[in-house]
């Protein structure tokens, strides 16, 4: 053969070997990629799953103390969802044609049910007193519920977040 035919075998049996070579490499660092990838996905779900067990473990001890708190003051309880009520029923806004429908009647109504709403909560209030709470105790007990809900909420996100950053 001539020079320039031995001089193309040669060029493309380098070639032929360079892409062999290229592709093997190719090949293997891909499978690394991925079998890193699947790890670190692993990884990610395993530590997502302990950040949901932690939250749920919180969320079913601060079930349980709230459950304890109303236990041991029902009363607490029952006057702070008589007052939301109370609110929200304040906060409605009396429509015309339920004006125009009740009229007097409905004066009378309104009238009739503010003083048993006041007579509720005098009669209340001296309940809560003769048991020896007071708003500032059942405040002070609803305030510590809430801080403590509250912090195993925060817990939860913070052991979510760390078992999902952290790395076996």
């Amino acid at each position: 053969m001539s020079k320039i035919g031995d001089s193309i075998k040669t060029a493309t049996h380098s070639a032929k070997e360079g892409l062999a070579s290229a592709k093997a490499t190719t090949s293997k660092k891909s499978a690394a990629a991925r079998e890193k990838a699947a790890d670190a996905y692993e990884k990610g779900r395993e530590a997502a799953a302990r950040g949901v067990q932690q939250s749920c473990d919180y969320a079913h001890k601060a079930a349980e103390k709230t459950s304890q708190g109303i236990d041991k003051n029902p009363l607490a309880i029952v006057l702070g969802g008589v007052a939301i009520g109370a609110i929200v029923g304040a906060l409605l806004p009396r429509t015309e044609r339920e004006t125009k429908l009740m009229g007097k009647t409905g004066k009378k109504l309104n009238k009739k049910a503010k003083e048993m709403a006041k007579a509720a909560k005098s009669a209340g209030k001296e309940k809560v007193d003769s048991l020896g709470l007071n708003g500032d105790a059942v405040r002070d007990q609803f305030r510590d519920l809430v801080s403590k809900a509250a912090e195993a909420v925060k817990a939860a996100g913070v052991a979510a977040t760390e078992a999902a950053k952290k790395k076996d």
